[in-house]
């Protein structure tokens, strides 16, 4: 029997090696095939996001389309412009199978309206889906997106699509059990193992639907204290400032609690007006009552967006290296993206590290932070951001100085090379090209 190996490493960063048989995904897939024939009826042009290594793309890039007689698209699209092409140059309408962070990202760009009316249905999986986003895209496609909730291990699960409300429901032929304090026990076909008890704390409604709660293996042990993540993200992200929150466990002695917060543009324009340290402080002062002392995170870093892998996952390991990242991000004013230019305005508060000791009676900010930050940007924009490189035409013209607001643009040359520019209210500060750098 032929087997399949998968690379996965959940919400923790941790990689593991899992094997399924060509024989279960197949089943896996049929099944889909056939439970939903509204997605799969006049056998829709599959344009995914996704790659096929992983489980999500293995089951909706590969054999579900197969199974439906469906044509799948060869290219990875990596933004809405890819998207849009190839959504108009085929005949009917397209199937999307992405992810949560790409559909963010796409609500962004002014092109993703035009896809009203060629995209037939949209599918994503990965991590969960924002009631936000969900409700923009209904707004801006006319489509709900069709939300799978399952794991390499288990297979396909449960389903939802939130204009129905916020509950899952299995799918069919799977059966499970659970509750607030044990795991989600599956007993399906797909699994590896009968039953399969995953991670996430649920509440059942009736025998086939249940909300999910968050998972149980977020519950870390600050100060004595067990602390529960998801808990202290929610009630942070009550906060008018703030947009999103990823808390995690830091620290190889004794455990301290730190988070990565994701403001909302009036959080982005109160940091712009002062220090990192100031907001840090107000959001400690609005919000330590409902989170407790032990609670609240000892260290905050305010950051554009969460990191996440290809499949969409935060996981662990990407938020504690965030966390430790030499010098915090400035505030971001505006953003602008397409596949080959980014537009960005920015503010650097006086408490950044990176001014500390350059210079001490006049700081200005460094050459080397800028080059770090036009890196740190445009990699969450282009992928082929070269990891090593050198510059070329590299000019420093102008200073930056504590709270000064500049533009930052990046623009595509090549593949693989790139020119920036940095400027202030007097002109430009800083310019150049970034290649790759030869192996």
């Amino acid at each position: 029997m032929r087997e399949v190996v998968f690379g996965t490493s959940g919400s923790t960063g941790a990689s593991k090696r899992i094997v399924r048989t060509e024989e279960s995904l197949r089943a896996d897939a049929a099944a889909l095939v056939a439970a939903f024939p509204e997605i799969w009826a006049d056998a829709p042009r599959v344009v995914a996001t996704v790659r096929p290594e992983h489980m999500y793309g293995a089951l909706w890039r590969v054999r579900a389309p197969e199974a439906a007689g469906s044509r799948v698209e060869d290219a990875v699209v990596t933004s809405v412009e890819e998207l849009a092409s190839l959504a108009c140059s085929g005949e009917g309408a397209i199937l999307l199978v992405t992810t949560p962070s790409f559909l963010e990202k796409a609500l962004a760009h002014p092109d993703f309206a035009s896809l009203r009316g060629r995209v037939k249905d949209v599918v994503t999986s990965g991590s969960l889906l924002r009631a936000e986003t969900s409700q923009a895209v209904r707004e801006i496609l006319g489509i709900s997106p069709f939300e799978m909730y399952g794991s390499t291990e288990a297979g396909s699960v449960a389903w939802r699509r939130q204009s129905a409300g916020p509950e899952w429901t299995l799918v069919p032929g799977v059966s499970a059990t659970g509750s607030r304090e044990k795991g989600l026990a599956v007993d399906s076909p797909f699994a590896m193992e009968r039953p399969f008890v995953m991670a996430d704390a649920v509440e059942f409604t009736s025998p086939d639907r249940f909300l999910l709660l968050g998972r149980l293996d977020r519950r870390v042990k600050i100060l004595e204290k067990f602390v529960s993540l998801p808990a202290v993200e929610a009630t942070m992200e009550s906060h008018p400032l703030v947009s999103r929150v990823r808390a995690e466990s830091y620290g190889s002695g004794v455990a301290r609690l730190g988070a990565l917060v994701v403001l909302s543009p009036a959080g982005a324009a109160e940091l712009a007006k002062g220090r990192c340290s100031d907001l840090a402080s107000r959001l400690r002062r609005d919000l330590l009552e409902a989170v407790g002392e032990s609670a609240f995170p000892r260290r905050i870093r305010f950051v554009r967006e969460l990191p996440h892998n290809e499949q969409g996952k935060t996981t662990a390991a990407a938020v504690r290296n965030a966390l430790a990242a030499w010098c915090a991000e400035p505030a971001v004013l505006s953003w602008e993206e397409s596949a080959d230019a980014l537009a960005a305005r920015l503010s650097f508060p006086p408490d950044l590290s990176c001014f500390k000791g350059h210079f001490p009676v006049f700081p200005i900010l460094p050459g080397v932070a800028q080059l770090y930050f036009i890196r740190h940007f445009a990699r969450q924009v282009f992928r082929d951001y070269p990891e090593s490189c050198v510059f070329k035409r590299l000019k420093f013209q102008k200073i930056i100085v504590p709270g000064e607001e500049v533009s930052l643009s990046v623009k595509r040359r090549g593949e693989g090379s790139f020119e920036f520019e940095i400027a202030g209210p007097n002109g430009r500060c800083t310019s150049g090209v970034v290649e790759g750098a030869p192996q």
